[in-house]
């Protein structure tokens, strides 16, 4: 059986201007992700990895060149429906957590329907599910800062994967983790994904996580190279 593809990048150019001069990240490149695929994206910190991921979500817009995410062109959507895609489609899961400090874990979590639609019992009761999947039924209404790194990043997952978002953009998850925290969570994330059939697109300067994808890439020199596929 065939599958589908969730993302097509080609002929992708990326460029800023600084102090009047041009600035290239990206020129020419070119990326054909399947549906349900695991990618690790490696590369050095100013490489572009992260530039790549915005991009991929409508966060940033090309130069030039084509990018396609679900049968969609982003190119051809405005900031406000850009928007609009990425909360529906898209679930990021940051280095620094990026959780409010304000609002308890499960508010955080279900911040993330409440930009989508109004919220039911329902909704509350599938944010509770998940927390509890990632061993978080403990810390329900506690706040972000009295949580551990390792149980923060579970809460940045859980918020990720609780629209149901069919890819998952994951820029240096465990970056600020220790060896063993980063790999528990990796492995749970891995689990996850695999078991919903999400595509994960994962950007990381550690070789460690390149054993679990089916694809790796490094961004060098402007460009994207292949290093290996186990698909």
């Amino acid at each position: 059986m065939i599958k589908k593809s969730a993302i097509e990048i080609s002929q992708l150019c990326k460029y800023y201007l600084e102090s009047g001069r041009q600035h290239v990240i990206f020129k020419d490149l070119s990326l054909s992700v399947t549906a349900g695929e695991f990618i690790v994206l490696l590369g050095r910190s100013g490489s572009g990895k992260s530039t790549l991921l915005n991009l991929i979500s409508g966060l940033d817009p090309p130069s030039k060149g084509h990018i396609e995410v679900n049968d969609i062109h982003l190119c051809e959507l405005t900031e406000q429906q850009r928007t609009i895609f990425r909360r529906h489609h898209i679930g990021f899961v940051f280095q620094a957590y990026n959780l409010i400090p304000t609002l308890t874990v499960a508010e955080n979590v279900l911040l993330a329907l409440e930009l989508i639609h109004a919220i039911s019992d329902y909704d509350r009761d599938q944010v509770v599910s998940l927390l509890t999947q990632l061993d978080l039924a403990d810390c329900l209404d506690a706040y972000p800062d009295r949580l551990s790194g390792g149980e923060q990043q579970r809460v940045a997952i859980a918020r990720a994967l609780i629209h149901n978002p069919d890819i998952i953009l994951a820029d240096e998850p465990t970056g600020n983790l220790d060896i063993d925290t980063g790999k528990q969570v990796l492995a749970l994330l891995e689990n996850l994904v695999r078991k919903a059939g999400k595509t994960l697109i994962m950007a990381t300067h550690s070789e460690e996580v390149t054993g679990k994808a089916d694809r790796v890439f490094v961004i060098k020199n402007k460009a994207l190279t292949w290093v290996t596929d186990k698909r």
